[in-house]
């Protein structure tokens, strides 16, 4: 392990440069450790040229080392109102990891039968490096549900969400996707294999309030998808469009087989 000591000594070896940001350290995965020298920088410690502040971050790195910026959230509806969820596995960091079972079509449901750090969320993943955001919506969708090719409406927010906060270089973008078609899979092999279901917004409501549903990037998607059902909701649709034109997209979008 690289430790915080091992680290420091590298920097003495480097000198501060404002703005300057490089790698210290790549973990095993697709995480790396970046270094951003800067005088509003929240830590201190010793460069070649003397102490000086910096900020440390980790960056997502993807199979070809290429820096991954962001990904996607997207929030899938089907024709009878249902929420398409899939169930994903996360590792076990969280001392209050999702323990309660969720209502899954009136039933209460043990994820546990899935892997023991299942976890409710929205389809969604990393935006691949020079993929444009469109494409990486209808990946993500098209891999984790394999929803049936058909014309869709997607609503998308135009702001993107930093879930990780200041410590990882990421942002979250968001869509709601209203189908026109029902068929979706049960379980799809993407990721190791996730367990596709789909849940009444009654039901994705409850497990957010019991705890079942704890996904940042869910709780995220949710809170959008209700204001866009607001929307469409509301007498003064277009005008109501208008006027959160640099808040909100709509684009009707076509969903092919991915290849």
């Amino acid at each position: 392990m690289y430790t915080s000591r091992q680290a420091k000594a590298a920097l003495k070896k480097i000198v501060w440069k404002e703005g300057k940001i490089f790698p210290i350290a790549e973990g095993p995965y697709r995480y790396r450790t970046l270094v951003h020298c800067s005088k509003e920088g929240r830590q201190r410690t010793e460069f070649a040229n003397g102490e000086r502040p910096y900020f440390c971050y980790l960056e997502l790195v993807a199979g070809n080392s290429g820096a991954i910026k962001g990904g996607v959230s997207i929030v899938p509806i089907l024709p009878d109102g249902r929420l398409i969820m899939v169930v994903e596995q996360r590792p076990a960091q969280y001392h209050h990891h999702p323990a309660i079972n969720p209502w899954i079509n009136g039933i209460e449901t043990d994820l546990g039968q899935y892997g023991p750090f299942s976890s409710l969320e929205f389809p969604g993943g990393a935006i691949d490096p020079g993929q444009g955001l469109k494409g990486a919506f209808l990946q993500e969708l098209s891999e984790e549900t394999e929803v049936e090719e058909q014309t869709a409406l997607c609503y998308r927010r135009v702001h993107p969400v930093h879930c990780a906060g200041s410590e990882i270089v990421g942002e979250q973008f968001i869509a709601v996707i209203f189908l026109s078609g029902l068929t979706h899979a049960s379980k799809v092999e993407t990721d190791g294999g996730l367990k596709v279901f789909a849940l009444s917004p009654k039901e994705v409501q409850k497990n957010i309030w019991r705890g079942a549903i704890s996904s940042g990037p869910t709780l995220h998607g949710w809170m959008f998808y209700q204001e866009v059902l607001g929307m469409r909701e509301n007498l003064q649709h277009q005008e109501l469009m208008e006027q959160t034109m640099s808040y909100v997209e709509m684009e009707e979008i076509n969903i092919a087989k991915q290849k």
